[in-house]
């Protein structure tokens, strides 16, 4: 099965361009992430989250790289530390975790990498989709959970939030079919239990930077 946070890179990946979609803010996408890392452990119950802080509840390692450096730097902590200061402090480590999750779907034959030149100068690095059943399977079933209404699996209501959270729609839906399911995006961000703080977090992290780039622009 794969991580939360390898589906949500895989639903914003570009096809035609093999890289990750440049439309997006490039906050929205790190935070994303950091937020789907936090919950892939609460899913696996190595920690807990409420509405000020997160606690390690067990330190034992997953075998997962990605998710055992996050585990352990969390439980390093001297300290409990509130939600957001994790989700920021793991989206400002984008550069790291990012191409670790990118690589381990390379490793899986789901993607194949390769390195190119933008403008003949900078260098690109690009996933081209090998095998795209995983990426047709979350987008179908996040399509089919928006359109129904059946009770929607956690995971599914995980990445969803998360979405919305971080305004990752755009690049998964047409903005005529968006409009057609946003009631139904608010009725399942109700249902979020396992990672309702990290997602409020990641709201009020979303809301803070379009402020700060606003005042910056004006």
């Amino acid at each position: 099965m794969l991580m939360i946070a390898e589906e949500i890179l895989l639903l914003v990946l570009d096809d035609e361009t093999g890289t990750l979609n440049t439309k997006l803010p490039v906050h929205s996408l790190r935070n994303a992430v950091s937020g789907a890392l936090l919950m892939d452990l609460a899913f696996d119950n190595r920690i807990d989250t409420d509405l000020h802080r997160l606690t390690v509840i067990d330190s034992t390692p997953l075998g997962e790289p990605v998710l055992d450096h996050v585990l352990t730097r969390i439980a390093a902590e001297d300290e409990e530390r509130a939600t957001g200061y994790w989700v920021d402090l793991f989206a400002r480590d984008h550069q790291t975790l990012q191409p670790q999750l990118l690589h381990r779907l390379v490793t899986r034959g789901i993607l194949s990498q390769r390195e190119g030149r933008l403008f003949w100068i900078v260098g690109v690095r690009r996933y081209p989709t090998v095998d795209d059943r995983p990426q047709r399977d979350v987008k179908r079933r996040i399509m089919n959970t928006l359109l129904s209404d059946a009770i929607p699996d956690p995971r599914d209501i995980a990445i969803i939030c998360l979405a919305d959270a971080c305004a990752l729609w755009p690049s998964m839906i047409h903005r005529r079919e968006l409009a057609n399911v946003k009631q139904r995006i608010e009725q399942i961000a109700k249902m979020d239990l396992i990672g309702q703080s990290i997602t409020r977090t990641i709201r009020e992290l979303q809301a803070a930077t379009r402020g700060a780039e606003a005042k910056w622009f004006r």
